[in-house]
């Protein structure tokens, strides 16, 4: 059922502007004053102390109710954001005063727009955590019970339980992310020495997998911060380790091109739906085109925006065929003198 139709309403006027309504309210003051005293006392008017005295007396009661008048757009728009109508349509306002409200405006509607964000990622979030509990509490109680065979079970609820873990170290990490963001205590830190830190750490996955992996690097230097730096090494790192194949290929690429820094890691996993690759970097989704428990990208993308960075997932073709992912990170260098990232 749908309401009747409402007809178009004309267009407000904007108000006067607030300069123009306080020298006219100044201009119409002094006016009535110098009338009044002329028609009644015009002595006492003509003398020049006392004259003065009584036109300041006159004039600045009157002047005060113009300007508390002139100045009422002030007082709507303190009403309209005390009242929470900023998600309404701005209301028309004076010249000086419309740069402020589009500020106001704008700011407050980024805050919403933050605030559904997070909304929405923390509904997400506890569903996930949901999630694999409720698996994790049928396969105890299984076991428990005699339905389930105990050797067959404790496998599955150790894969369960590390499931779990990694995505609350991945709340925890974009916690962490946001809290640096926002204070942005940026150093020099050395991205090859980083990246060589990184390796070292996942080496015994790498040598779990038995995954034969490669390391090129040249010395960069960039300006951020080392935990982030290593957090988006770490994340993209372990994300192609996770699709390689065991056995498979795999490395890590640090290099400068003619006005870029280069981050690139690659893979034999054998490449991503070109129709989810975009969607990746956006919290809990997964290769296959559903959700998933995954952060690692959404985390990547965050710490590159912080530092100016790009983040991207390339399939890698060979023969006609895709073998795998490039995912590249890369930094605009500086021009030599200047501030920010350079090599």
């Amino acid at each position: 059922m749908t309401g009747p139709a409402s007809t178009p309403s004309a267009p407000a006027a904007r108000p006067w502007s607030i300069t123009v309504r306080l020298l006219l309210g100044l201009a119409l003051c002094l006016l009535l004053v110098e009338l009044l005293l002329q028609a009644f006392i015009p002595e006492l008017a003509a003398a020049p102390l006392w004259g003065g005295v009584l036109r300041l007396v006159a004039v600045l009661p009157l002047f005060a109710w113009c300007a508390g008048r002139a100045l009422a757009p002030l007082r709507l728009l303190e009403d309209e954001l005390n009242a929470g109508e900023a998600g309404s349509a701005p209301r028309p306002v004076p010249a000086e005063l419309q740069p402020l409200s589009d500020a106001v405006h704008g700011v407050l509607a980024h805050q919403r727009a933050a605030t559904e964000q997070q909304r929405r990622f923390l509904a997400d979030a506890s569903h996930q955590l949901r999630t694999p509990f409720a698996v994790l509490r049928t396969q105890l109680q299984g076991a428990m019970s005699g339905q389930l065979e105990v050797k067959d079970t404790l496998p599955k609820m150790l894969a369960t339980v590390d499931r779990s873990s990694e995505l609350v170290r991945q709340l925890l990490s974009l916690a962490k992310v946001e809290q640096l963001v926002a204070q942005a205590h940026w150093q020099e830190v050395n991205l090859e020495a980083v990246a060589q830190s990184v390796c070292l750490e996942f080496g015994p996955l790498l040598a779990r997998k038995r995954l034969d992996f490669s390391f090129e690097s040249v010395p960069v230097r960039l300006t951020t911060d080392p935990w982030m730096l290593g957090e988006l090494l770490r994340n993209l790192l372990s994300n192609a380790i996770h699709h390689a194949p065991r056995g498979s290929a795999l490395g890590m690429v640090v290099r400068v091109l003619p006005d870029q820094a280069e981050l690139l890691i690659w893979d034999n996993g054998g490449g991503i739906d070109a129709a989810v690759m975009d969607r990746l970097f956006e919290p809990f989704q997964s290769a296959a085109g559903g959700t998933g428990i995954g952060l690692g990208l959404s985390i990547c993308r965050q710490i590159a925006e912080s530092m100016q960075a790009q983040v991207q997932l390339f399939n890698r073709v060979q023969d006609d065929r895709v073998v795998g992912v490039d995912a590249v990170v890369r930094w605009n260098l500086a021009p030599a003198g200047a501030g920010g990232s350079h090599a």
